[in-house]
């Protein structure tokens, strides 16, 4: 008999072991098909017809994405009938599949009014956008199946879906568009194109890709064991009904916000942030800072980082870009130990962010002759600065979220949830208009 319960014991480990993974590798798959494409624009902007503007194009292709949670919390709205676990299988299988598109086709160009766009690679990325816009929405609620702690997993595996592609694009190395060659190919003996060989990469984009393709296949693969397997279902368990969980919570809340309407809460705005009750006041300074954070982390500085960088190289762009993507697991950890509980620091904060986005743009807007261009101190500069200033704004964000998570009014993470996809949009629409209709950020064609 003891024999027995061990080796049952053993299997259970083993088999809860196993669960984690499980979650780690289908955490993966929420943003790493996007964070592959963006990570990759520092060679394709060299293949691609909008060149230094491709990542205005891009950012607005994957805020158009949000399109996709509008739809499915309109249809909860209306109570419509929802296969939670079939729409999160549609997803990776679709996320998969236009990967593998990715794959032959990212270098596609389509002529729209006489001028050549790359179409196919902004469709491609928009359903790829999808799988990381639905999993706030999708993928964290379905964890509430199984136990608290798998929700660090996902988190954990959320975070690899921007290192994973960072390692990748090392592997593959760095191409200099300051040294690029032009050799002319003949297609059936007639049409004449130029292809742009980069220097110094170990793979061409298409195995960069595909690299990206093998990792959602496994992580549609974990999915799959996860909902379907027999082990598994043994690792579920019975979640409580939104309803009761509601009717758990909101008693308690009810009691508290009448706490409040009957405070005097109009104290000084720099009080401590991890207090229940905040000031009116201090919420909206919280929720212009999330919105600004958004609207320029999410938005403005992703579309201009290649008109600050490139003038120092493809190096600098390609490394400002992974950099940036190591910064942001790396300050989620910082959280853990590094907590902040004043709304002063986090104004401090907001004002480094300002200096360093502001020497950013400055870069940006002086293209393509920055300050500094040809000189090594020049490209520890900006790459320096941009990895700061994206894992700064992260971490601003999160912990502004925290704040609100921390507090008892009632739909307030909802509402920030809102003011952020209003913010990162209209980042997105605004750096669109300004680098493709005014005069103010310039590219030059180094291949030329």
């Amino acid at each position: 008999m003891t024999d027995i319960a061990q080796n049952s014991e053993g299997y259970n480990r083993e088999a809860h072991i196993g669960l984690h993974f499980l979650i780690i590798l289908f955490g993966i798959s929420a943003w790493i098909g996007i964070n592959g494409i963006f990570i990759q624009t520092a060679v394709l902007i060299n293949i691609s017809p909008e060149g230094w503007a491709l990542p205005a194009y891009l950012v607005l292709v994957i805020q158009a994405a949000n399109f996709g949670p509008l739809l499915y919390t309109i249809l909860q709205y209306f109570r419509c009938q929802i296969n939670e676990s079939w729409w999160i299988l549609c997803l990776l299988v679709s996320g998969t599949f236009t990967m593998g598109l990715l794959t032959f086709f990212y270098s596609e160009k389509t002529i729209i009014a006489g001028n050549e766009y790359s179409l196919t690679l902004f469709v491609l990325t928009f359903f790829n956008a999808l799988v990381g816009c639905f999993s706030s929405v999708l993928f964290m609620p379905y964890l509430r199946n199984f136990n608290e702690k798998c929700l660090i997993s996902y988190f954990i595996g959320e975070g690899l879906s921007g290192v994973l592609p960072s390692i990748i694009a090392l592997i593959q190395g760095i191409g200099d568009n300051l040294k690029c060659t032009i050799s002319q190919v003949y297609k059936n003996n007639t049409e004449l194109e130029a292809l742009s060989v980069l220097s110094g990469l170990r793979f061409t984009p298409n195995i960069y890709f595909l690299f990206i393709f093998i990792i959602l296949f496994l992580s549609l693969t974990a999915f799959a064991i996860l909902e379907y397997s027999s082990v598994m279902q043994n690792e579920k368990r019975a979640p409580k009904s939104i309803s009761a969980v509601y009717n758990e919570k909101n008693t308690n809340v009810s009691h508290q916000v009448e706490k409040i309407n009957h405070c005097s809460l109009e104290g000084n705005l720099f009080l401590h942030a991890n207090s229940k009750h905040i000031t009116k006041q201090t919420r909206n300074y919280l929720f212009i800072l999330l919105a600004i954070c958004c609207f320029f982390g999410n938005g403005f500085f992703p579309s201009i980082q290649s008109y600050s960088c490139l003038p120092y190289g493809n190096i600098a762009y390609q490394l400002s870009i992974t950099f940036a993507q190591f910064a942001n697991p790396v300050v989620c950890l910082l959280a853990f130990w590094l907590t902040v509980s004043k709304v002063k620091i986090i104004s401090y904060l907001s004002v480094i962010c300002l200096i360093i986005g502001s020497y950013v743009t400055y870069l940006a807007l002086l293209s393509p002759s920055p300050p500094l261009q040809t000189t090594n101190l020049g490209v520890y500069l900006v790459i320096t600065s941009w990895t700061l200033l994206m894992g700064l704004i992260a971490y601003l964000k999160l912990i502004i979220v925290s704040v609100f998570r921390n507090t008892v009014l009632p739909n307030i993470l909802f509402n920030a949830g809102v003011i952020m996809q209003i913010g990162s949009a209209s980042g997105a629409i605004f750096s669109f208009v300004i680098i493709n209709f005014t005069n103010y950020f310039e590219m030059h064609d180094y291949c030329t």
